[in-house]
């Protein structure tokens, strides 16, 4: 790749898009105390101060605050989205489409089915975007986050939840993103593509490829 000497200057270079995502999922509040986001208040000044620092995209997994974990309630999924937008109103809202992954308390994780994760189409008011997996396959998070020091005083210690993280395999085959995708389509929400595998590529190439054939 060859670049000139006035390649660096701001003027020459192509827009750039940070995406913020500062909800954490994957850990618990007692993971890192006061540094994960819980209250409604904190949740929504922390997509506040991603703007002030240059994010462009904000990727929003909702905590229950009282509970601490994930929630998989719609509603509080707008209430969140409303929050944020008034606070944030030049930002893209992206909801994170794993909502459904996210266990209850004593529960093992588990996607849900494929009704209950269409209705995240009907999260009101709309976010921008919501994140859709093409391909059925393992997303083995332990790759992209090696179990090190950063790990040590958390949840992660536990053999057990690594093992569940290393194995977690991801259920979306052609009945899940295809209908997913329309949907989202038809309520006004851009699907974004999440791949966790070079196979994801491919799908979503060839469904550009046949993009003109759709709403036939």
């Amino acid at each position: 790749m060859y670049f000139t000497d006035d390649s660096l200057l701001p003027e020459n270079q192509a827009p750039l898009m940070i995406t913020a995502a500062p909800y954490g999922p994957m850990w618990m509040p007692d993971d890192f105390p006061g540094q994960v986001p819980l209250t409604w208040e904190e949740q929504t000044q922390i997509a506040v101060d991603c703007y002030n620092a240059g994010a462009t995209l904000l990727h929003i997994h909702v905590r229950d605050p009282k509970t601490g974990h994930i929630s998989k309630n719609l509603r509080e999924y707008g209430d969140q989205v409303a929050r944020v937008r008034k606070a944030v109103p030049k930002m893209i809202l992206q909801v994170g489409g794993s909502i459904s992954f996210a266990p209850e308390p004593g529960e093992e994780a588990k996607w849900g089915s494929y009704d209950a994760r269409h209705k995240l189409a009907e999260i009101d008011p709309k976010p921008d975007q919501v994140t859709i997996l093409c391909g059925s396959g393992l997303w083995d998070l332990t790759a992209l986050h090696p179990v090190d020091d950063a790990f040590q005083g958390t949840r992660f210690e536990n053999p057990v939840m690594i093992h569940a993280m290393a194995n977690m395999v991801a259920d979306s085959t052609p009945d899940f993103y295809l209908e997913n995708i329309k949907r989202m389509v038809q309520h006004g929400i851009q699907p974004y593509f999440a791949l966790g595998h070079v196979h994801g590529l491919e799908i979503v190439e060839r469904l550009i490829a046949r993009v003109t054939t759709w709403g036939r």
